[in-house]
């Protein structure tokens, strides 16, 4: 028999089936259950943190919504002071009036100076003065920044 014809009776070569996806390796399995589970705890980490933060955001609306009324010191105060009952014990925050209030505002926020809010001793004054900006600007500051005690 010619070489020939022996080579031209050959099949052609057959390449093997390329490796499928499926079924996926033990390995894959653990690395895809523990992404699921990082997503999941850092979802509800999100949720949770946005949640807390909820008064924040209300807080800062109400600030907002009385700095562009050109609001009194009195609604300022009863701003500040509702956003902190939200956080703080009634007891720690409710009868704080006088310097007590802004010195305890002050302890709460690291960020504020030994004036921040002076104008909050004269709430209870015969002419309060009006609040000027950087007083808004320190209320706005107070709502973001200061700490929350953990329960």
């Amino acid at each position: 028999m010619n070489p020939e014809q022996l080579l031209s009776q050959l099949q052609p070569l057959r390449a093997p089936d390329p490796v499928g996806f499926w079924p996926m390796a033990p390995v894959w399995w653990l690395l895809l259950i523990a992404a699921a589970l990082a997503a999941a705890v850092t979802v509800v980490w999100f949720v949770r943190r946005y949640k807390r933060a909820a008064y924040r955001r209300e807080g800062l609306a109400w600030l907002r919504d009385l700095e562009a009324r050109n609001a009194d010191v009195h609604a300022l105060s009863a701003a500040l002071k509702a956003t902190a009952l939200k956080v703080y014990p009634p007891e720690t925050v409710a009868g704080l009036s006088g310097t007590d209030w802004p010195q305890f505002l002050r302890s709460s926020c690291p960020k504020f100076d030994s004036t921040a809010l002076t104008i909050l001793t004269q709430t209870h004054a015969p002419n309060p003065s009006t609040p000027d900006s950087t007083d808004w600007q320190y209320a706005r500051l107070w709502i973001q920044r200061h700490e929350v005690p953990r329960a």
